[in-house]
């Protein structure tokens, strides 16, 4: 177990850069991340988890030109209303272009994507990979809210744990697919995103 201050963001980078999960406080709540584009780590969460496969996976970036040269499609006008919001506990629903990596690897065409407001959080991707986040449970589960109750579910599966405070609220998830689609509201206010990128 570490803390969660910027100095321990090196040690948690090199544990998700060998493929191995962590669970650690986001800006929503806690999560279970790991590096999305290693495939044996996206394989072993939703093992771990025991989430269907047909349950996307959210992948955190730590900004939106880190997103785009993934292969996240985002139009010029689009990008520069999105400015005005990241980073934000907002999740959208975004397509992928044709050579984006998380094709593959997720065997989708679109992807839901988050710059998170979290400095720990951003040097972690910085120094690794962009990470999913699905929060720290087994499904149908209660969110884990610390380090204990992360051991506690996963049982010596998880090798690193990040103490910390969570925000305690998942994030808003809004599809841009075809127009615009709520598919959860949470912690960002559907309004504000609407009023800057219309409705």
């Amino acid at each position: 177990m570490v803390k969660k201050e910027l100095s321990s963001a090196p040690l948690v980078s090199e544990v998700i850069k060998k493929g191995e999960l962590v669970c650690l406080p986001t800006d929503t709540l806690y999560g279970l991340v790991g590096s999305s584009l290693i495939k044996e780590a996206v394989e072993r969460v939703y093992r771990i988890k025991g989430r269907e496969l047909s349950k996307p996976l959210v992948v955190l970036f730590n900004s939106l030109e880190e997103a785009v040269r993934y292969g996240v499609e985002v139009e010029k006008e689009l990008f520069e209303k999105l400015k005005e919001l990241y980073p934000a506990p907002l999740t959208l629903v975004l397509p992928l272009k044709k050579d984006s990596p998380f094709r593959e690897i997720f065997r989708r065409d679109n992807l839901g994507i988050r710059i998170p407001k979290d400095d720990f959080l951003l040097k972690v991707i910085e120094l690794s990979h962009p990470l999913f986040a699905p929060s720290a449970n087994p499904s149908g589960k209660k969110p884990a809210r610390n380090c204990k109750e992360c051991r506690d579910y996963f049982n010596g599966k998880v090798p690193l744990c990040v103490e910390g405070k969570s925000f305690g609220e998942p994030s808003t998830i809004v599809s841009l697919i075809d127009g615009l689609k709520v598919i959860r509201e949470g912690a960002f206010p559907v309004r504000r995103l609407t009023e800057v990128i219309g409705g």
